[in-house]
């Protein structure tokens, strides 16, 4: 059964076309990354399948119910949705008062958003879940609202750049709960990170000005375009040499193809005197090094 499906999707802000005449559908059950660089329409595409935007063409159909004219509160009760920009706003609750009073605010009786509170609060090791969330820092208060959005009974997850501000350690922990989640929901998140979409996710939408590029299995988009690819290393200059190399902007990025070819690139930049850093392989890269029209 599909949970969602999107039929010739269109969106402009003015001359630009942040959407582009998409079509793609989503079965139940399925984590879907949508990935690209900036300005590809992942955000726009979010905002319109969780009806904080209207689309100019086209049409959103989710568990047989359209969208994209009309979205009353039985169809909002069908999703939970954590914006890229998500905020704090009431910064004298606690964490597990945050939760509690969310799920309040979602129709769960007292009793039942209680004990769920207290579920998301171990599951996402919240330490902290009795302090007052002005006093916590980017990463906590991000932890925090994953584990209020996730905590609700949705039948859809909608989740903007969902591992902002976490560490390694959260990531892991949240993508394992991801995976429990896709058990009995569908989930759709963005990305930056190639490492998240290929751990966690079933499908990828990859989108590039507000088309699709590519639609289908991770390893599958992995292998089309940075399967040759080890890492990046990101020289703050200028630098020519034997490995591929990308100009973007003031920077020079070197795509390597071993670890023994980055030992070799970081001893030459060294040698001359270059500052630089090294980098896991992100999303932007697909667009750098891949042949993407």
């Amino acid at each position: 059964m599909n949970a969602i499906e999107v039929h010739n999707l269109s969106k402009s802000y003015g001359k630009i076309k942040a959407l582009d005449s998409l079509t793609f559908s989503v079965q139940e059950g399925t984590i879907l990354g949508v990935i690209g660089p900036n300005g590809a329409g992942k955000t726009t595409l979010i905002r319109i399948l969780s009806c904080l935007l209207k689309p100019d063409h086209g049409k959103v159909i989710i568990y047989g119910h359209e969208i994209s004219s009309h979205c009353d509160d039985n169809i909002k009760k069908l999703f939970a949705l954590l914006p890229q920009e998500a905020r704090v706003h009431f910064y004298t609750l606690t964490p597990f008062e945050y939760i509690y009073h969310y799920l309040r605010m979602r129709g769960i009786t007292k009793e039942e958003a209680k004990l769920r509170a207290e579920q998301a609060i171990k599951e996402f090791d919240i330490e902290y879940s009795n302090r007052i969330m002005s006093t916590l820092s980017g990463g906590m208060v991000r932890k925090t609202l994953l584990a209020m959005i996730l905590s609700a009974d949705a039948k859809i997850y909608y989740l903007d750049e969902p591992t902002v501000g976490l560490d390694v350690k959260n990531r892991l922990n949240l993508w394992r709960i991801l995976r429990e989640k896709a058990k009995n929901s569908t989930i759709i998140m963005t990305s930056h990170y190639l490492n998240e979409i290929s751990s966690v996710c079933d499908k990828v939408l990859l989108l590039k000005e507000g088309r699709i590029v590519a639609f289908g299995p991770p390893e599958k988009i992995g292998r089309q375009y940075l399967s040759d690819f080890y890492s990046k290393i990101v020289v703050f200059g200028e630098f020519s040499g034997e490995h591929l190399t990308k100009r973007a902007g003031k920077n020079t990025f070197i795509y390597v193809k071993s670890k023994s070819e980055e030992k070799e690139v970081i001893n030459r930049l060294e040698e001359l005197g270059l500052p630089f850093k090294r980098e896991e392989l992100t999303i932007e890269d697909i667009f750098l090094v891949g042949d993407l029209k």
